[in-house]
């Protein structure tokens, strides 16, 4: 992977294939999908049956019947086209890995960046003034293009009856997102140290993650209040909502919540209390308060070593790993708590414990929920936390697959745990450099350089030809995990 994306060398038009091919095949997919969904006329097939068993049951209205039978045949349409419809997405999926298996070779060089339309631009990076400043941290307006797909979801739910609609985010995550980091293509460009420091300087980009926490709260909240006022808990009206519908709902806000792990991860390392303290709040909603300490004390020093839970060894499967992670980060994290509390002279079970507090307030937040909104919604708010635990270690799983620090001695802690390794590299972490998705997730994508120089701003972390490569962002290899 090269170091610059100006660099143009050994530059082919088979280098360029993979962009267009991907933005053919997206366009026609938005397109297929605008003419079915006017083709569904906004009609859900359940109503036109509900119609027919409705309207027949008078034998004497024959013209009512007609009418109810020609509403049945839309039904039935409806289903055609539904099924056909997810047909299509499936193929449009396996086009997709295709494709980003056709990039594979590129994991392992180390001259060239990834294909894609953009794959030479230095766009983005530019000094200048309170404008560019501005268009600079543009992009990472997308962060909020996961939560806004949850909305057009219930939108299009409302308008159109089918309860299949409220999955929309699942499609926009897993699908469109890695089909457009193909179209759009890597961003290998390291800024220069005059780029760097107008970068560091630059407000926006604080800006953006606060947006994101505020957005995110907000966000559920009103969730919640939706999913008390459908299910009849708030109002006293019957419960519309399906379960098809509420499970829609449910797992899209995950999903769009589980996308917030860039915004997450690089608030916890700043090193303001103000900037810090909205990671934590993220984590009171989504009930995973030992993230942050796990990751900062423990994670930080282990990674790539078999004693971090958070680093997945080679051929481990997917599902051993994702219940492994979460039970021995929480176990890891009570055991640096306790270690920490020692140190300051207090019990574990003191009002600074900076775990078993947080998980007050978050017991404290879901029993407003259920009281406020209903059981419903308390069942929607644990269903989102979990999505977004699978998803933040979903990212843990393939940031450091296979990838080990060598052992210096047999040197062990108070834990029994091996504490002597060679210090991290740039090898010790997987890169990706994908524009889309390093902009949704605030480049948590180029991790080396983040595991090497933690304390480096998301906006200028560098990629080094040294780290290994995936093929595709985090969205794409959350599919091939």
């Amino acid at each position: 992977m090269a170091t610059s994306s100006s660099s143009t060398e050994g530059w082919s038009f088979r280098d360029t294939y993979v962009g267009p091919i991907s933005l053919a095949t997206g366009i026609a997919y938005l397109f297929y999908i605008a003419h079915e969904t006017a083709a569904l006329g906004f009609r859900s097939p359940p109503a036109a049956f509900g119609a027919v068993a409705k309207r027949c049951s008078d034998p004497f209205n024959n013209t009512t019947c007609v009418e109810v039978e020609a509403q049945s045949e839309v039904g039935v349409v409806n289903v055609d086209r539904m099924i056909a419809m997810a047909s299509f997405t499936a193929l449009l999926l396996t086009v997709v890995i295709a494709l980003c298996f056709a990039k594979l070779p590129e994991a392992i060089d180390s001259k060239h960046n990834n294909r894609g339309l953009a794959q030479f631009s230095s766009l983005f990076y530019r000094k200048g003034g309170a404008f560019t400043d501005f268009l600079n941290g543009l992009p990472y307006v997308l962060n909020l293009l996961p939560t806004a797909t949850v909305y057009m979801g219930i939108y299009l739910y409302r308008e159109s009856g089918n309860d299949w609609a409220t999955w929309f985010t699942f499609i926009a995550g897993f699908v469109l997102v890695p089909l457009f980091d193909l179209i759009v293509g890597e961003d290998s460009y390291n800024p220069t140290p005059a780029e760097e420091a107008a970068l560091i300087k630059n407000p926006w980009f604080s800006r953006h993650l606060i947006l994101y926490t505020w957005a995110y709260v907000a966000g559920l909240g009103a969730l919640c209040c939706y999913i008390g006022q459908q299910s009849g808990y708030i109002g006293g009206g019957p419960n519309v909502l399906s379960p098809v519908a509420f499970w829609g709902i449910a797992i899209s806000t995950g999903i769009a919540s589980g996308f917030g792990i860039g915004c997450i991860h690089e608030l916890m390392h700043r090193p303001t209390f103000f900037e810090m303290n909205h990671s934590r709040l993220v984590l009171l909603f989504s009930n995973y308060n030992q993230f942050w300490v796990e990751h900062l004390w423990g994670h930080h020093k282990r990674v790539a070593t078999d004693e971090d839970p958070a680093s997945s060894s080679l051929n481990e499967p997917f599902w051993t790993f994702i219940f492994r992670c979460i039970w021995q980060s929480l176990v890891s994290a009570l055991r640096l708590e306790a270690k920490f509390q020692e140190r300051k002279g207090r019990s574990f079970f003191c009002v600074q414990n900076r775990i078993l507090v947080p998980y007050l307030v978050s017991f404290s937040i879901d029993y407003a929920i259920y009281k406020f909104c209903g059981p419903q919604a308390l069942m929607f708010q644990l269903i989102q936390s979990w999505f977004t635990i699978f998803l933040t270690d979903n990212a843990n799983y393939i940031e450091h697959y296979g990838l080990r620090r060598k052992r210096l001695s047999d040197g062990k802690d108070q834990w029994g745990l091996h504490s002597e390794y060679e210090r991290t590299g740039w090898m010790h972490a997987w890169n990706t450099g994908d524009r889309i998705s390093n902009w949704m997730l605030f480049k948590i994508e180029r991790h080396p350089d983040h595991h090497v120089n933690a304390g480096r701003p998301y906006q200028i972390l560098r990629t080094m030809k040294e780290s290994p490569t995936y093929p595709t962002g985090y969205a794409g290899m959350f599919v091939l995990s």
